[in-house]
């Protein structure tokens, strides 16, 4: 057996990670050369304040400090557009040759997962970890020039066996050819100082205002002060702490929840689609530092809210940042964050739940998660309208449940208007309909109700009634032993919440796990203009009887349909051009009803009903029935 090492090729390495395809963005340097100068100033100040002192009391040690002056972190960046070099310096704990050697040239290799850094024992978490951010110099520039001295304060902590050699030095690094040049330098005071010049292609674009929109949108806090000078204009930025501009929350539909807590600041915004405004997207920070801006590009939302943001800052080091620093990895630190961003909904609605209720999705979308503390509020959040005991009640999904645990039983899943008509005009057929069933769930949030209800159902099946227009799902469910929704939510097969086949206009779904219904097409054109004239009794009243139709056909059908299938019916041409574009080409299915139009309605509703509605004497043609739907 033969066996090779697997080594990388130091040629390719720095031009692939100095480069557009692994950063975001050509702007990033500026991100990174500030994260370095920061950790350097934190560094120093860490071990400034553990000078000599750890083995002293309080009080001596407070008095050892005070005879070593107060070291005040400081960054400057200047930028001259005549020369084109960028220049990032600060005074913080400076390097040498030996880091030059061991950490600079080493690409990949960070002085703050040393030991050298461990040893230290230093009560700072630094931004720093992969040991690469001063590659992306190399997006902008062919050539970095460093000068550094270390300051003595390295040598003075309490665990130094080794002093380190605090001679300052001067180095060129050459992107092209990959090679580093240094000298001793004659640089007095403590610190980094980093000059990049400009390629010409990016210069333009830097200016005073291009430098501080960067910083601010990469940086959510600057606890160090951060001077920059560019030409004739200059300008100090300071954030010690982070600023939230928080929502106007007084608006009805929108909810924010303010976060401070050991582990996150900020907040999380639960609100209704006519406030999408407020929130054009999600962002996270880490140490104050962006880790993303995308819409939950880290998928941290949960899926049961329609609409949902965030803006929160991670206040130490959790997430495991990607090494471009444009997101984090998909391990369990993530998944820990979206489970305490759940938790912190579960603790601002769980003495209220039915409040969360006008924020969650319909059903189209997977009200069920894997997170069954989430499932718990959602059940008790989420309100079905349900016949019971003689009386229609609105309940939640968890009290139906927990109602009958313990016991088999039997459901129908009905339309409310049927149900109404069903009891007043067959009284006799409706009795004995009523006394095979343990509850009626009618359809209000009937697919949340059928996800949450999906581990107990045993059997299904549709019937058409004896009585003419009367449909329902026949269910049996096992309630027997309670079960947990997260472990059967794959099982519910979701609807899609739109179609792509703009010409369809509505579609029937019959999967063998979810009760029969008919999709209205939102994106073909004409039940677009129906949205629109839905606030028409007529209009809602003519859809339900072409919904049943529709029902009683697939039903008289011999073989069952397991698929999406288009069942749209004519669409009716372009009628009386001179109204308005919303009353135009309506459409109706009279060819697919299995009654003529004027029979189905003599038969389904009442002498009563067909006087309110304006239908006494009238025998519908195609275009007086387009009339009567559209009319006001």
């Amino acid at each position: 057996m033969k066996s090779i090492d697997v080594e990388l090729g130091k040629s390719n390495m720095l031009p692939l990670i100095a480069s557009q395809q692994f950063y975001a963005s050509w702007k990033v340097f500026i991100r990174e050369l500030l994260l370095n100068a920061m950790d350097a100033c934190n560094v120093r100040q860490a071990l400034e304040w553990s000078w000599g002192t750890e083995f002293l009391e309080m009080e001596q040690a407070s008095q050892m400090r005070d005879v070593r002056a107060i070291y005040e972190p400081r960054i400057d960046i200047t930028y001259s557009s005549d020369t084109r070099l960028f220049t990032i310096e600060d005074n913080g704990v400076g390097i040498n040759e030996y880091d030059l050697e061991h950490f600079i040239a080493q690409i990949g290799a960070s002085y703050y997962t040393s030991t050298d850094f461990f040893n230290q024992q230093l009560k700072y978490e630094p931004y720093s970890h992969y040991g690469i951010g001063l590659c992306s110099c190399f997006t902008v520039s062919k050539a970095v020039l460093i000068e550094s001295k270390k300051d003595k304060v390295i040598n003075t902590a309490w665990n130094i066996s080794n002093p380190q050699d605090t001679a300052p030095v001067m180095a060129k690094w050459f992107g092209e050819s990959g090679q580093i040049e240094y000298v001793i330098s004659q640089k007095k005071t403590p610190g980094t100082r980093i000059s990049i010049p400009v390629k010409p292609s990016y210069a333009p674009y830097i200016d005073l205002d291009f430098i501080v929109e960067t910083i601010k949108h990469y940086m959510l806090t600057l606890p160090i002060p951060v001077n920059i000078r560019c030409d004739t204009r200059e300008v100090c930025l300071s954030q010690p702490k982070a600023k939230w501009n928080y929502p106007m929350n007084e608006l009805v539909g929108m909810n924010i929840i303010r976060v401070d807590n050991s582990l996150l600041e900020g907040y999380v915004a639960i609100y209704h689609p006519k406030h999408k405004g407020y929130f054009h997207k999600s962002t996270l920070y880490q140490q104050g530092v962006l880790v993303s801006d995308a819409t939950d590009i880290l998928g941290l939302a949960p899926s049961w809210i329609d609409n949902f943001s965030y803006q929160l800052n991670i206040k130490k080091r959790f997430l495991n940042i990607s090494i471009s620093r444009d997101g984090a990895a998909f391990d369990e630190k993530l998944i820990e964050l979206r489970q305490y961003i759940g938790q912190i909904i579960i603790d601002a609605f769980g003495q209220s739940p039915l409040t969360l209720g006008q924020y969650l999705s319909d059903g189209r979308k997977r009200l069920v998660c894997e997170y069954e503390a989430e499932n718990e509020l959602v059940s008790r959040a989420v309100q079905v309208l349900v016949y019971i005991k003689e009386r229609e009640v609105e309940v939640p999904v968890r009290t139906v449940i927990n109602g009958f645990i313990g016991r088999k039983i039997k459901i129908a899943f009905m339309q409310r208007a049927l149900f109404a008509h069903y009891r007043e005009n067959y009284p006799y057929d409706y009795g004995q309909f009523i006394d095979k069933y343990d509850i009626i769930v009618f359809e209000q949030n009937i697919r949340a109700f059928w996800q949450f209800m999906t581990p107990y159902i045993t059997s299904m099946e549709y019937v058409m009634g004896d009585m003419p227009g009367i449909i329902y799902t026949d269910v049996l469910a096992d309630l027997t032993v309670a079960k947990t929704a997260a472990t059967f939510r794959n099982d519910y097969v979701l609807r899609p919440e739109y179609y792509d086949l703009d010409p369809v206009f509505c579609l029937v779904s019959n999967e063998l796990t979810d009760p029969m219904e008919l999709v209205i097409n939102t994106h073909n054109r004409n039940a677009m203009l129906l949205q629109r004239a839905e606030k028409y009794k007529k209009v809602r009243i003519a859809r339900a009887v072409i919904i049943e139709n529709i029902k009683q056909r697939i039903l008289g059908n011999a073989s069952r349909w397991n698929s999406i299938i288009d069942f749209g019916g004519e669409l009716v041409h372009q009628y009386e051009l001179e109204k308005p574009m919303s009353l135009q080409a309506q459409w109706c299915l009279e060819r697919d009803f299995p009654d003529e139009i004027n029979a189905y309605i003599a038969k389904t509703f009442t002498d009563r009903e067909i006087a309110d509605y304006g239908l006494t004497s009238l025998y519908f043609t195609r275009k007086d029935f387009i009339k009567w739907w559209m009319a006001p």
